[in-house]
């Protein structure tokens, strides 16, 4: 894990902050797990709206946007399974929005 002097936050959100680390180029944006929740469920959302377009509409910049958020997504829950040894908040909390929307869409087909 690589430890950092001085982190200086710039901007403070209810879901983030971005924020400078000494020696490092830029500004970092840091998500909180809520957050980071709510955009598992934006993209499962995303991710079955293209799959329902049909084959003739170009949607490669989407789908090329949906698996880089996939992918960070991923690597966020990898990472806090690897230092926590659990399922992270954002998971839990995608995995029930994702539930209550099934559940949802049943309800309206009865």
């Amino acid at each position: 894990m690589k430890q950092y002097e001085e982190i200086a936050v710039l901007e403070q959100g209810e879901d983030g902050a971005i924020v400078s680390i000494r020696g490092e180029e830029g500004p970092f944006v840091l998500l909180g797990p809520k957050y980071l929740a709510h955009l598992e469920t934006r993209l499962r959302a995303a991710n079955e709206r293209i799959a329902a377009l049909a084959v003739t509409r170009n949607v490669e910049a989407v789908s090329a946007l949906c698996a880089e958020m996939e992918s960070l997504l991923k690597t966020y829950d990898d990472t806090c399974c690897k230092y926590t040894g659990g399922v992270t908040a954002a998971k839990s909390l995608a995995d029930i929005e994702h539930e209550i929307e099934e559940l949802r869409k049943q309800l309206s087909k009865l």
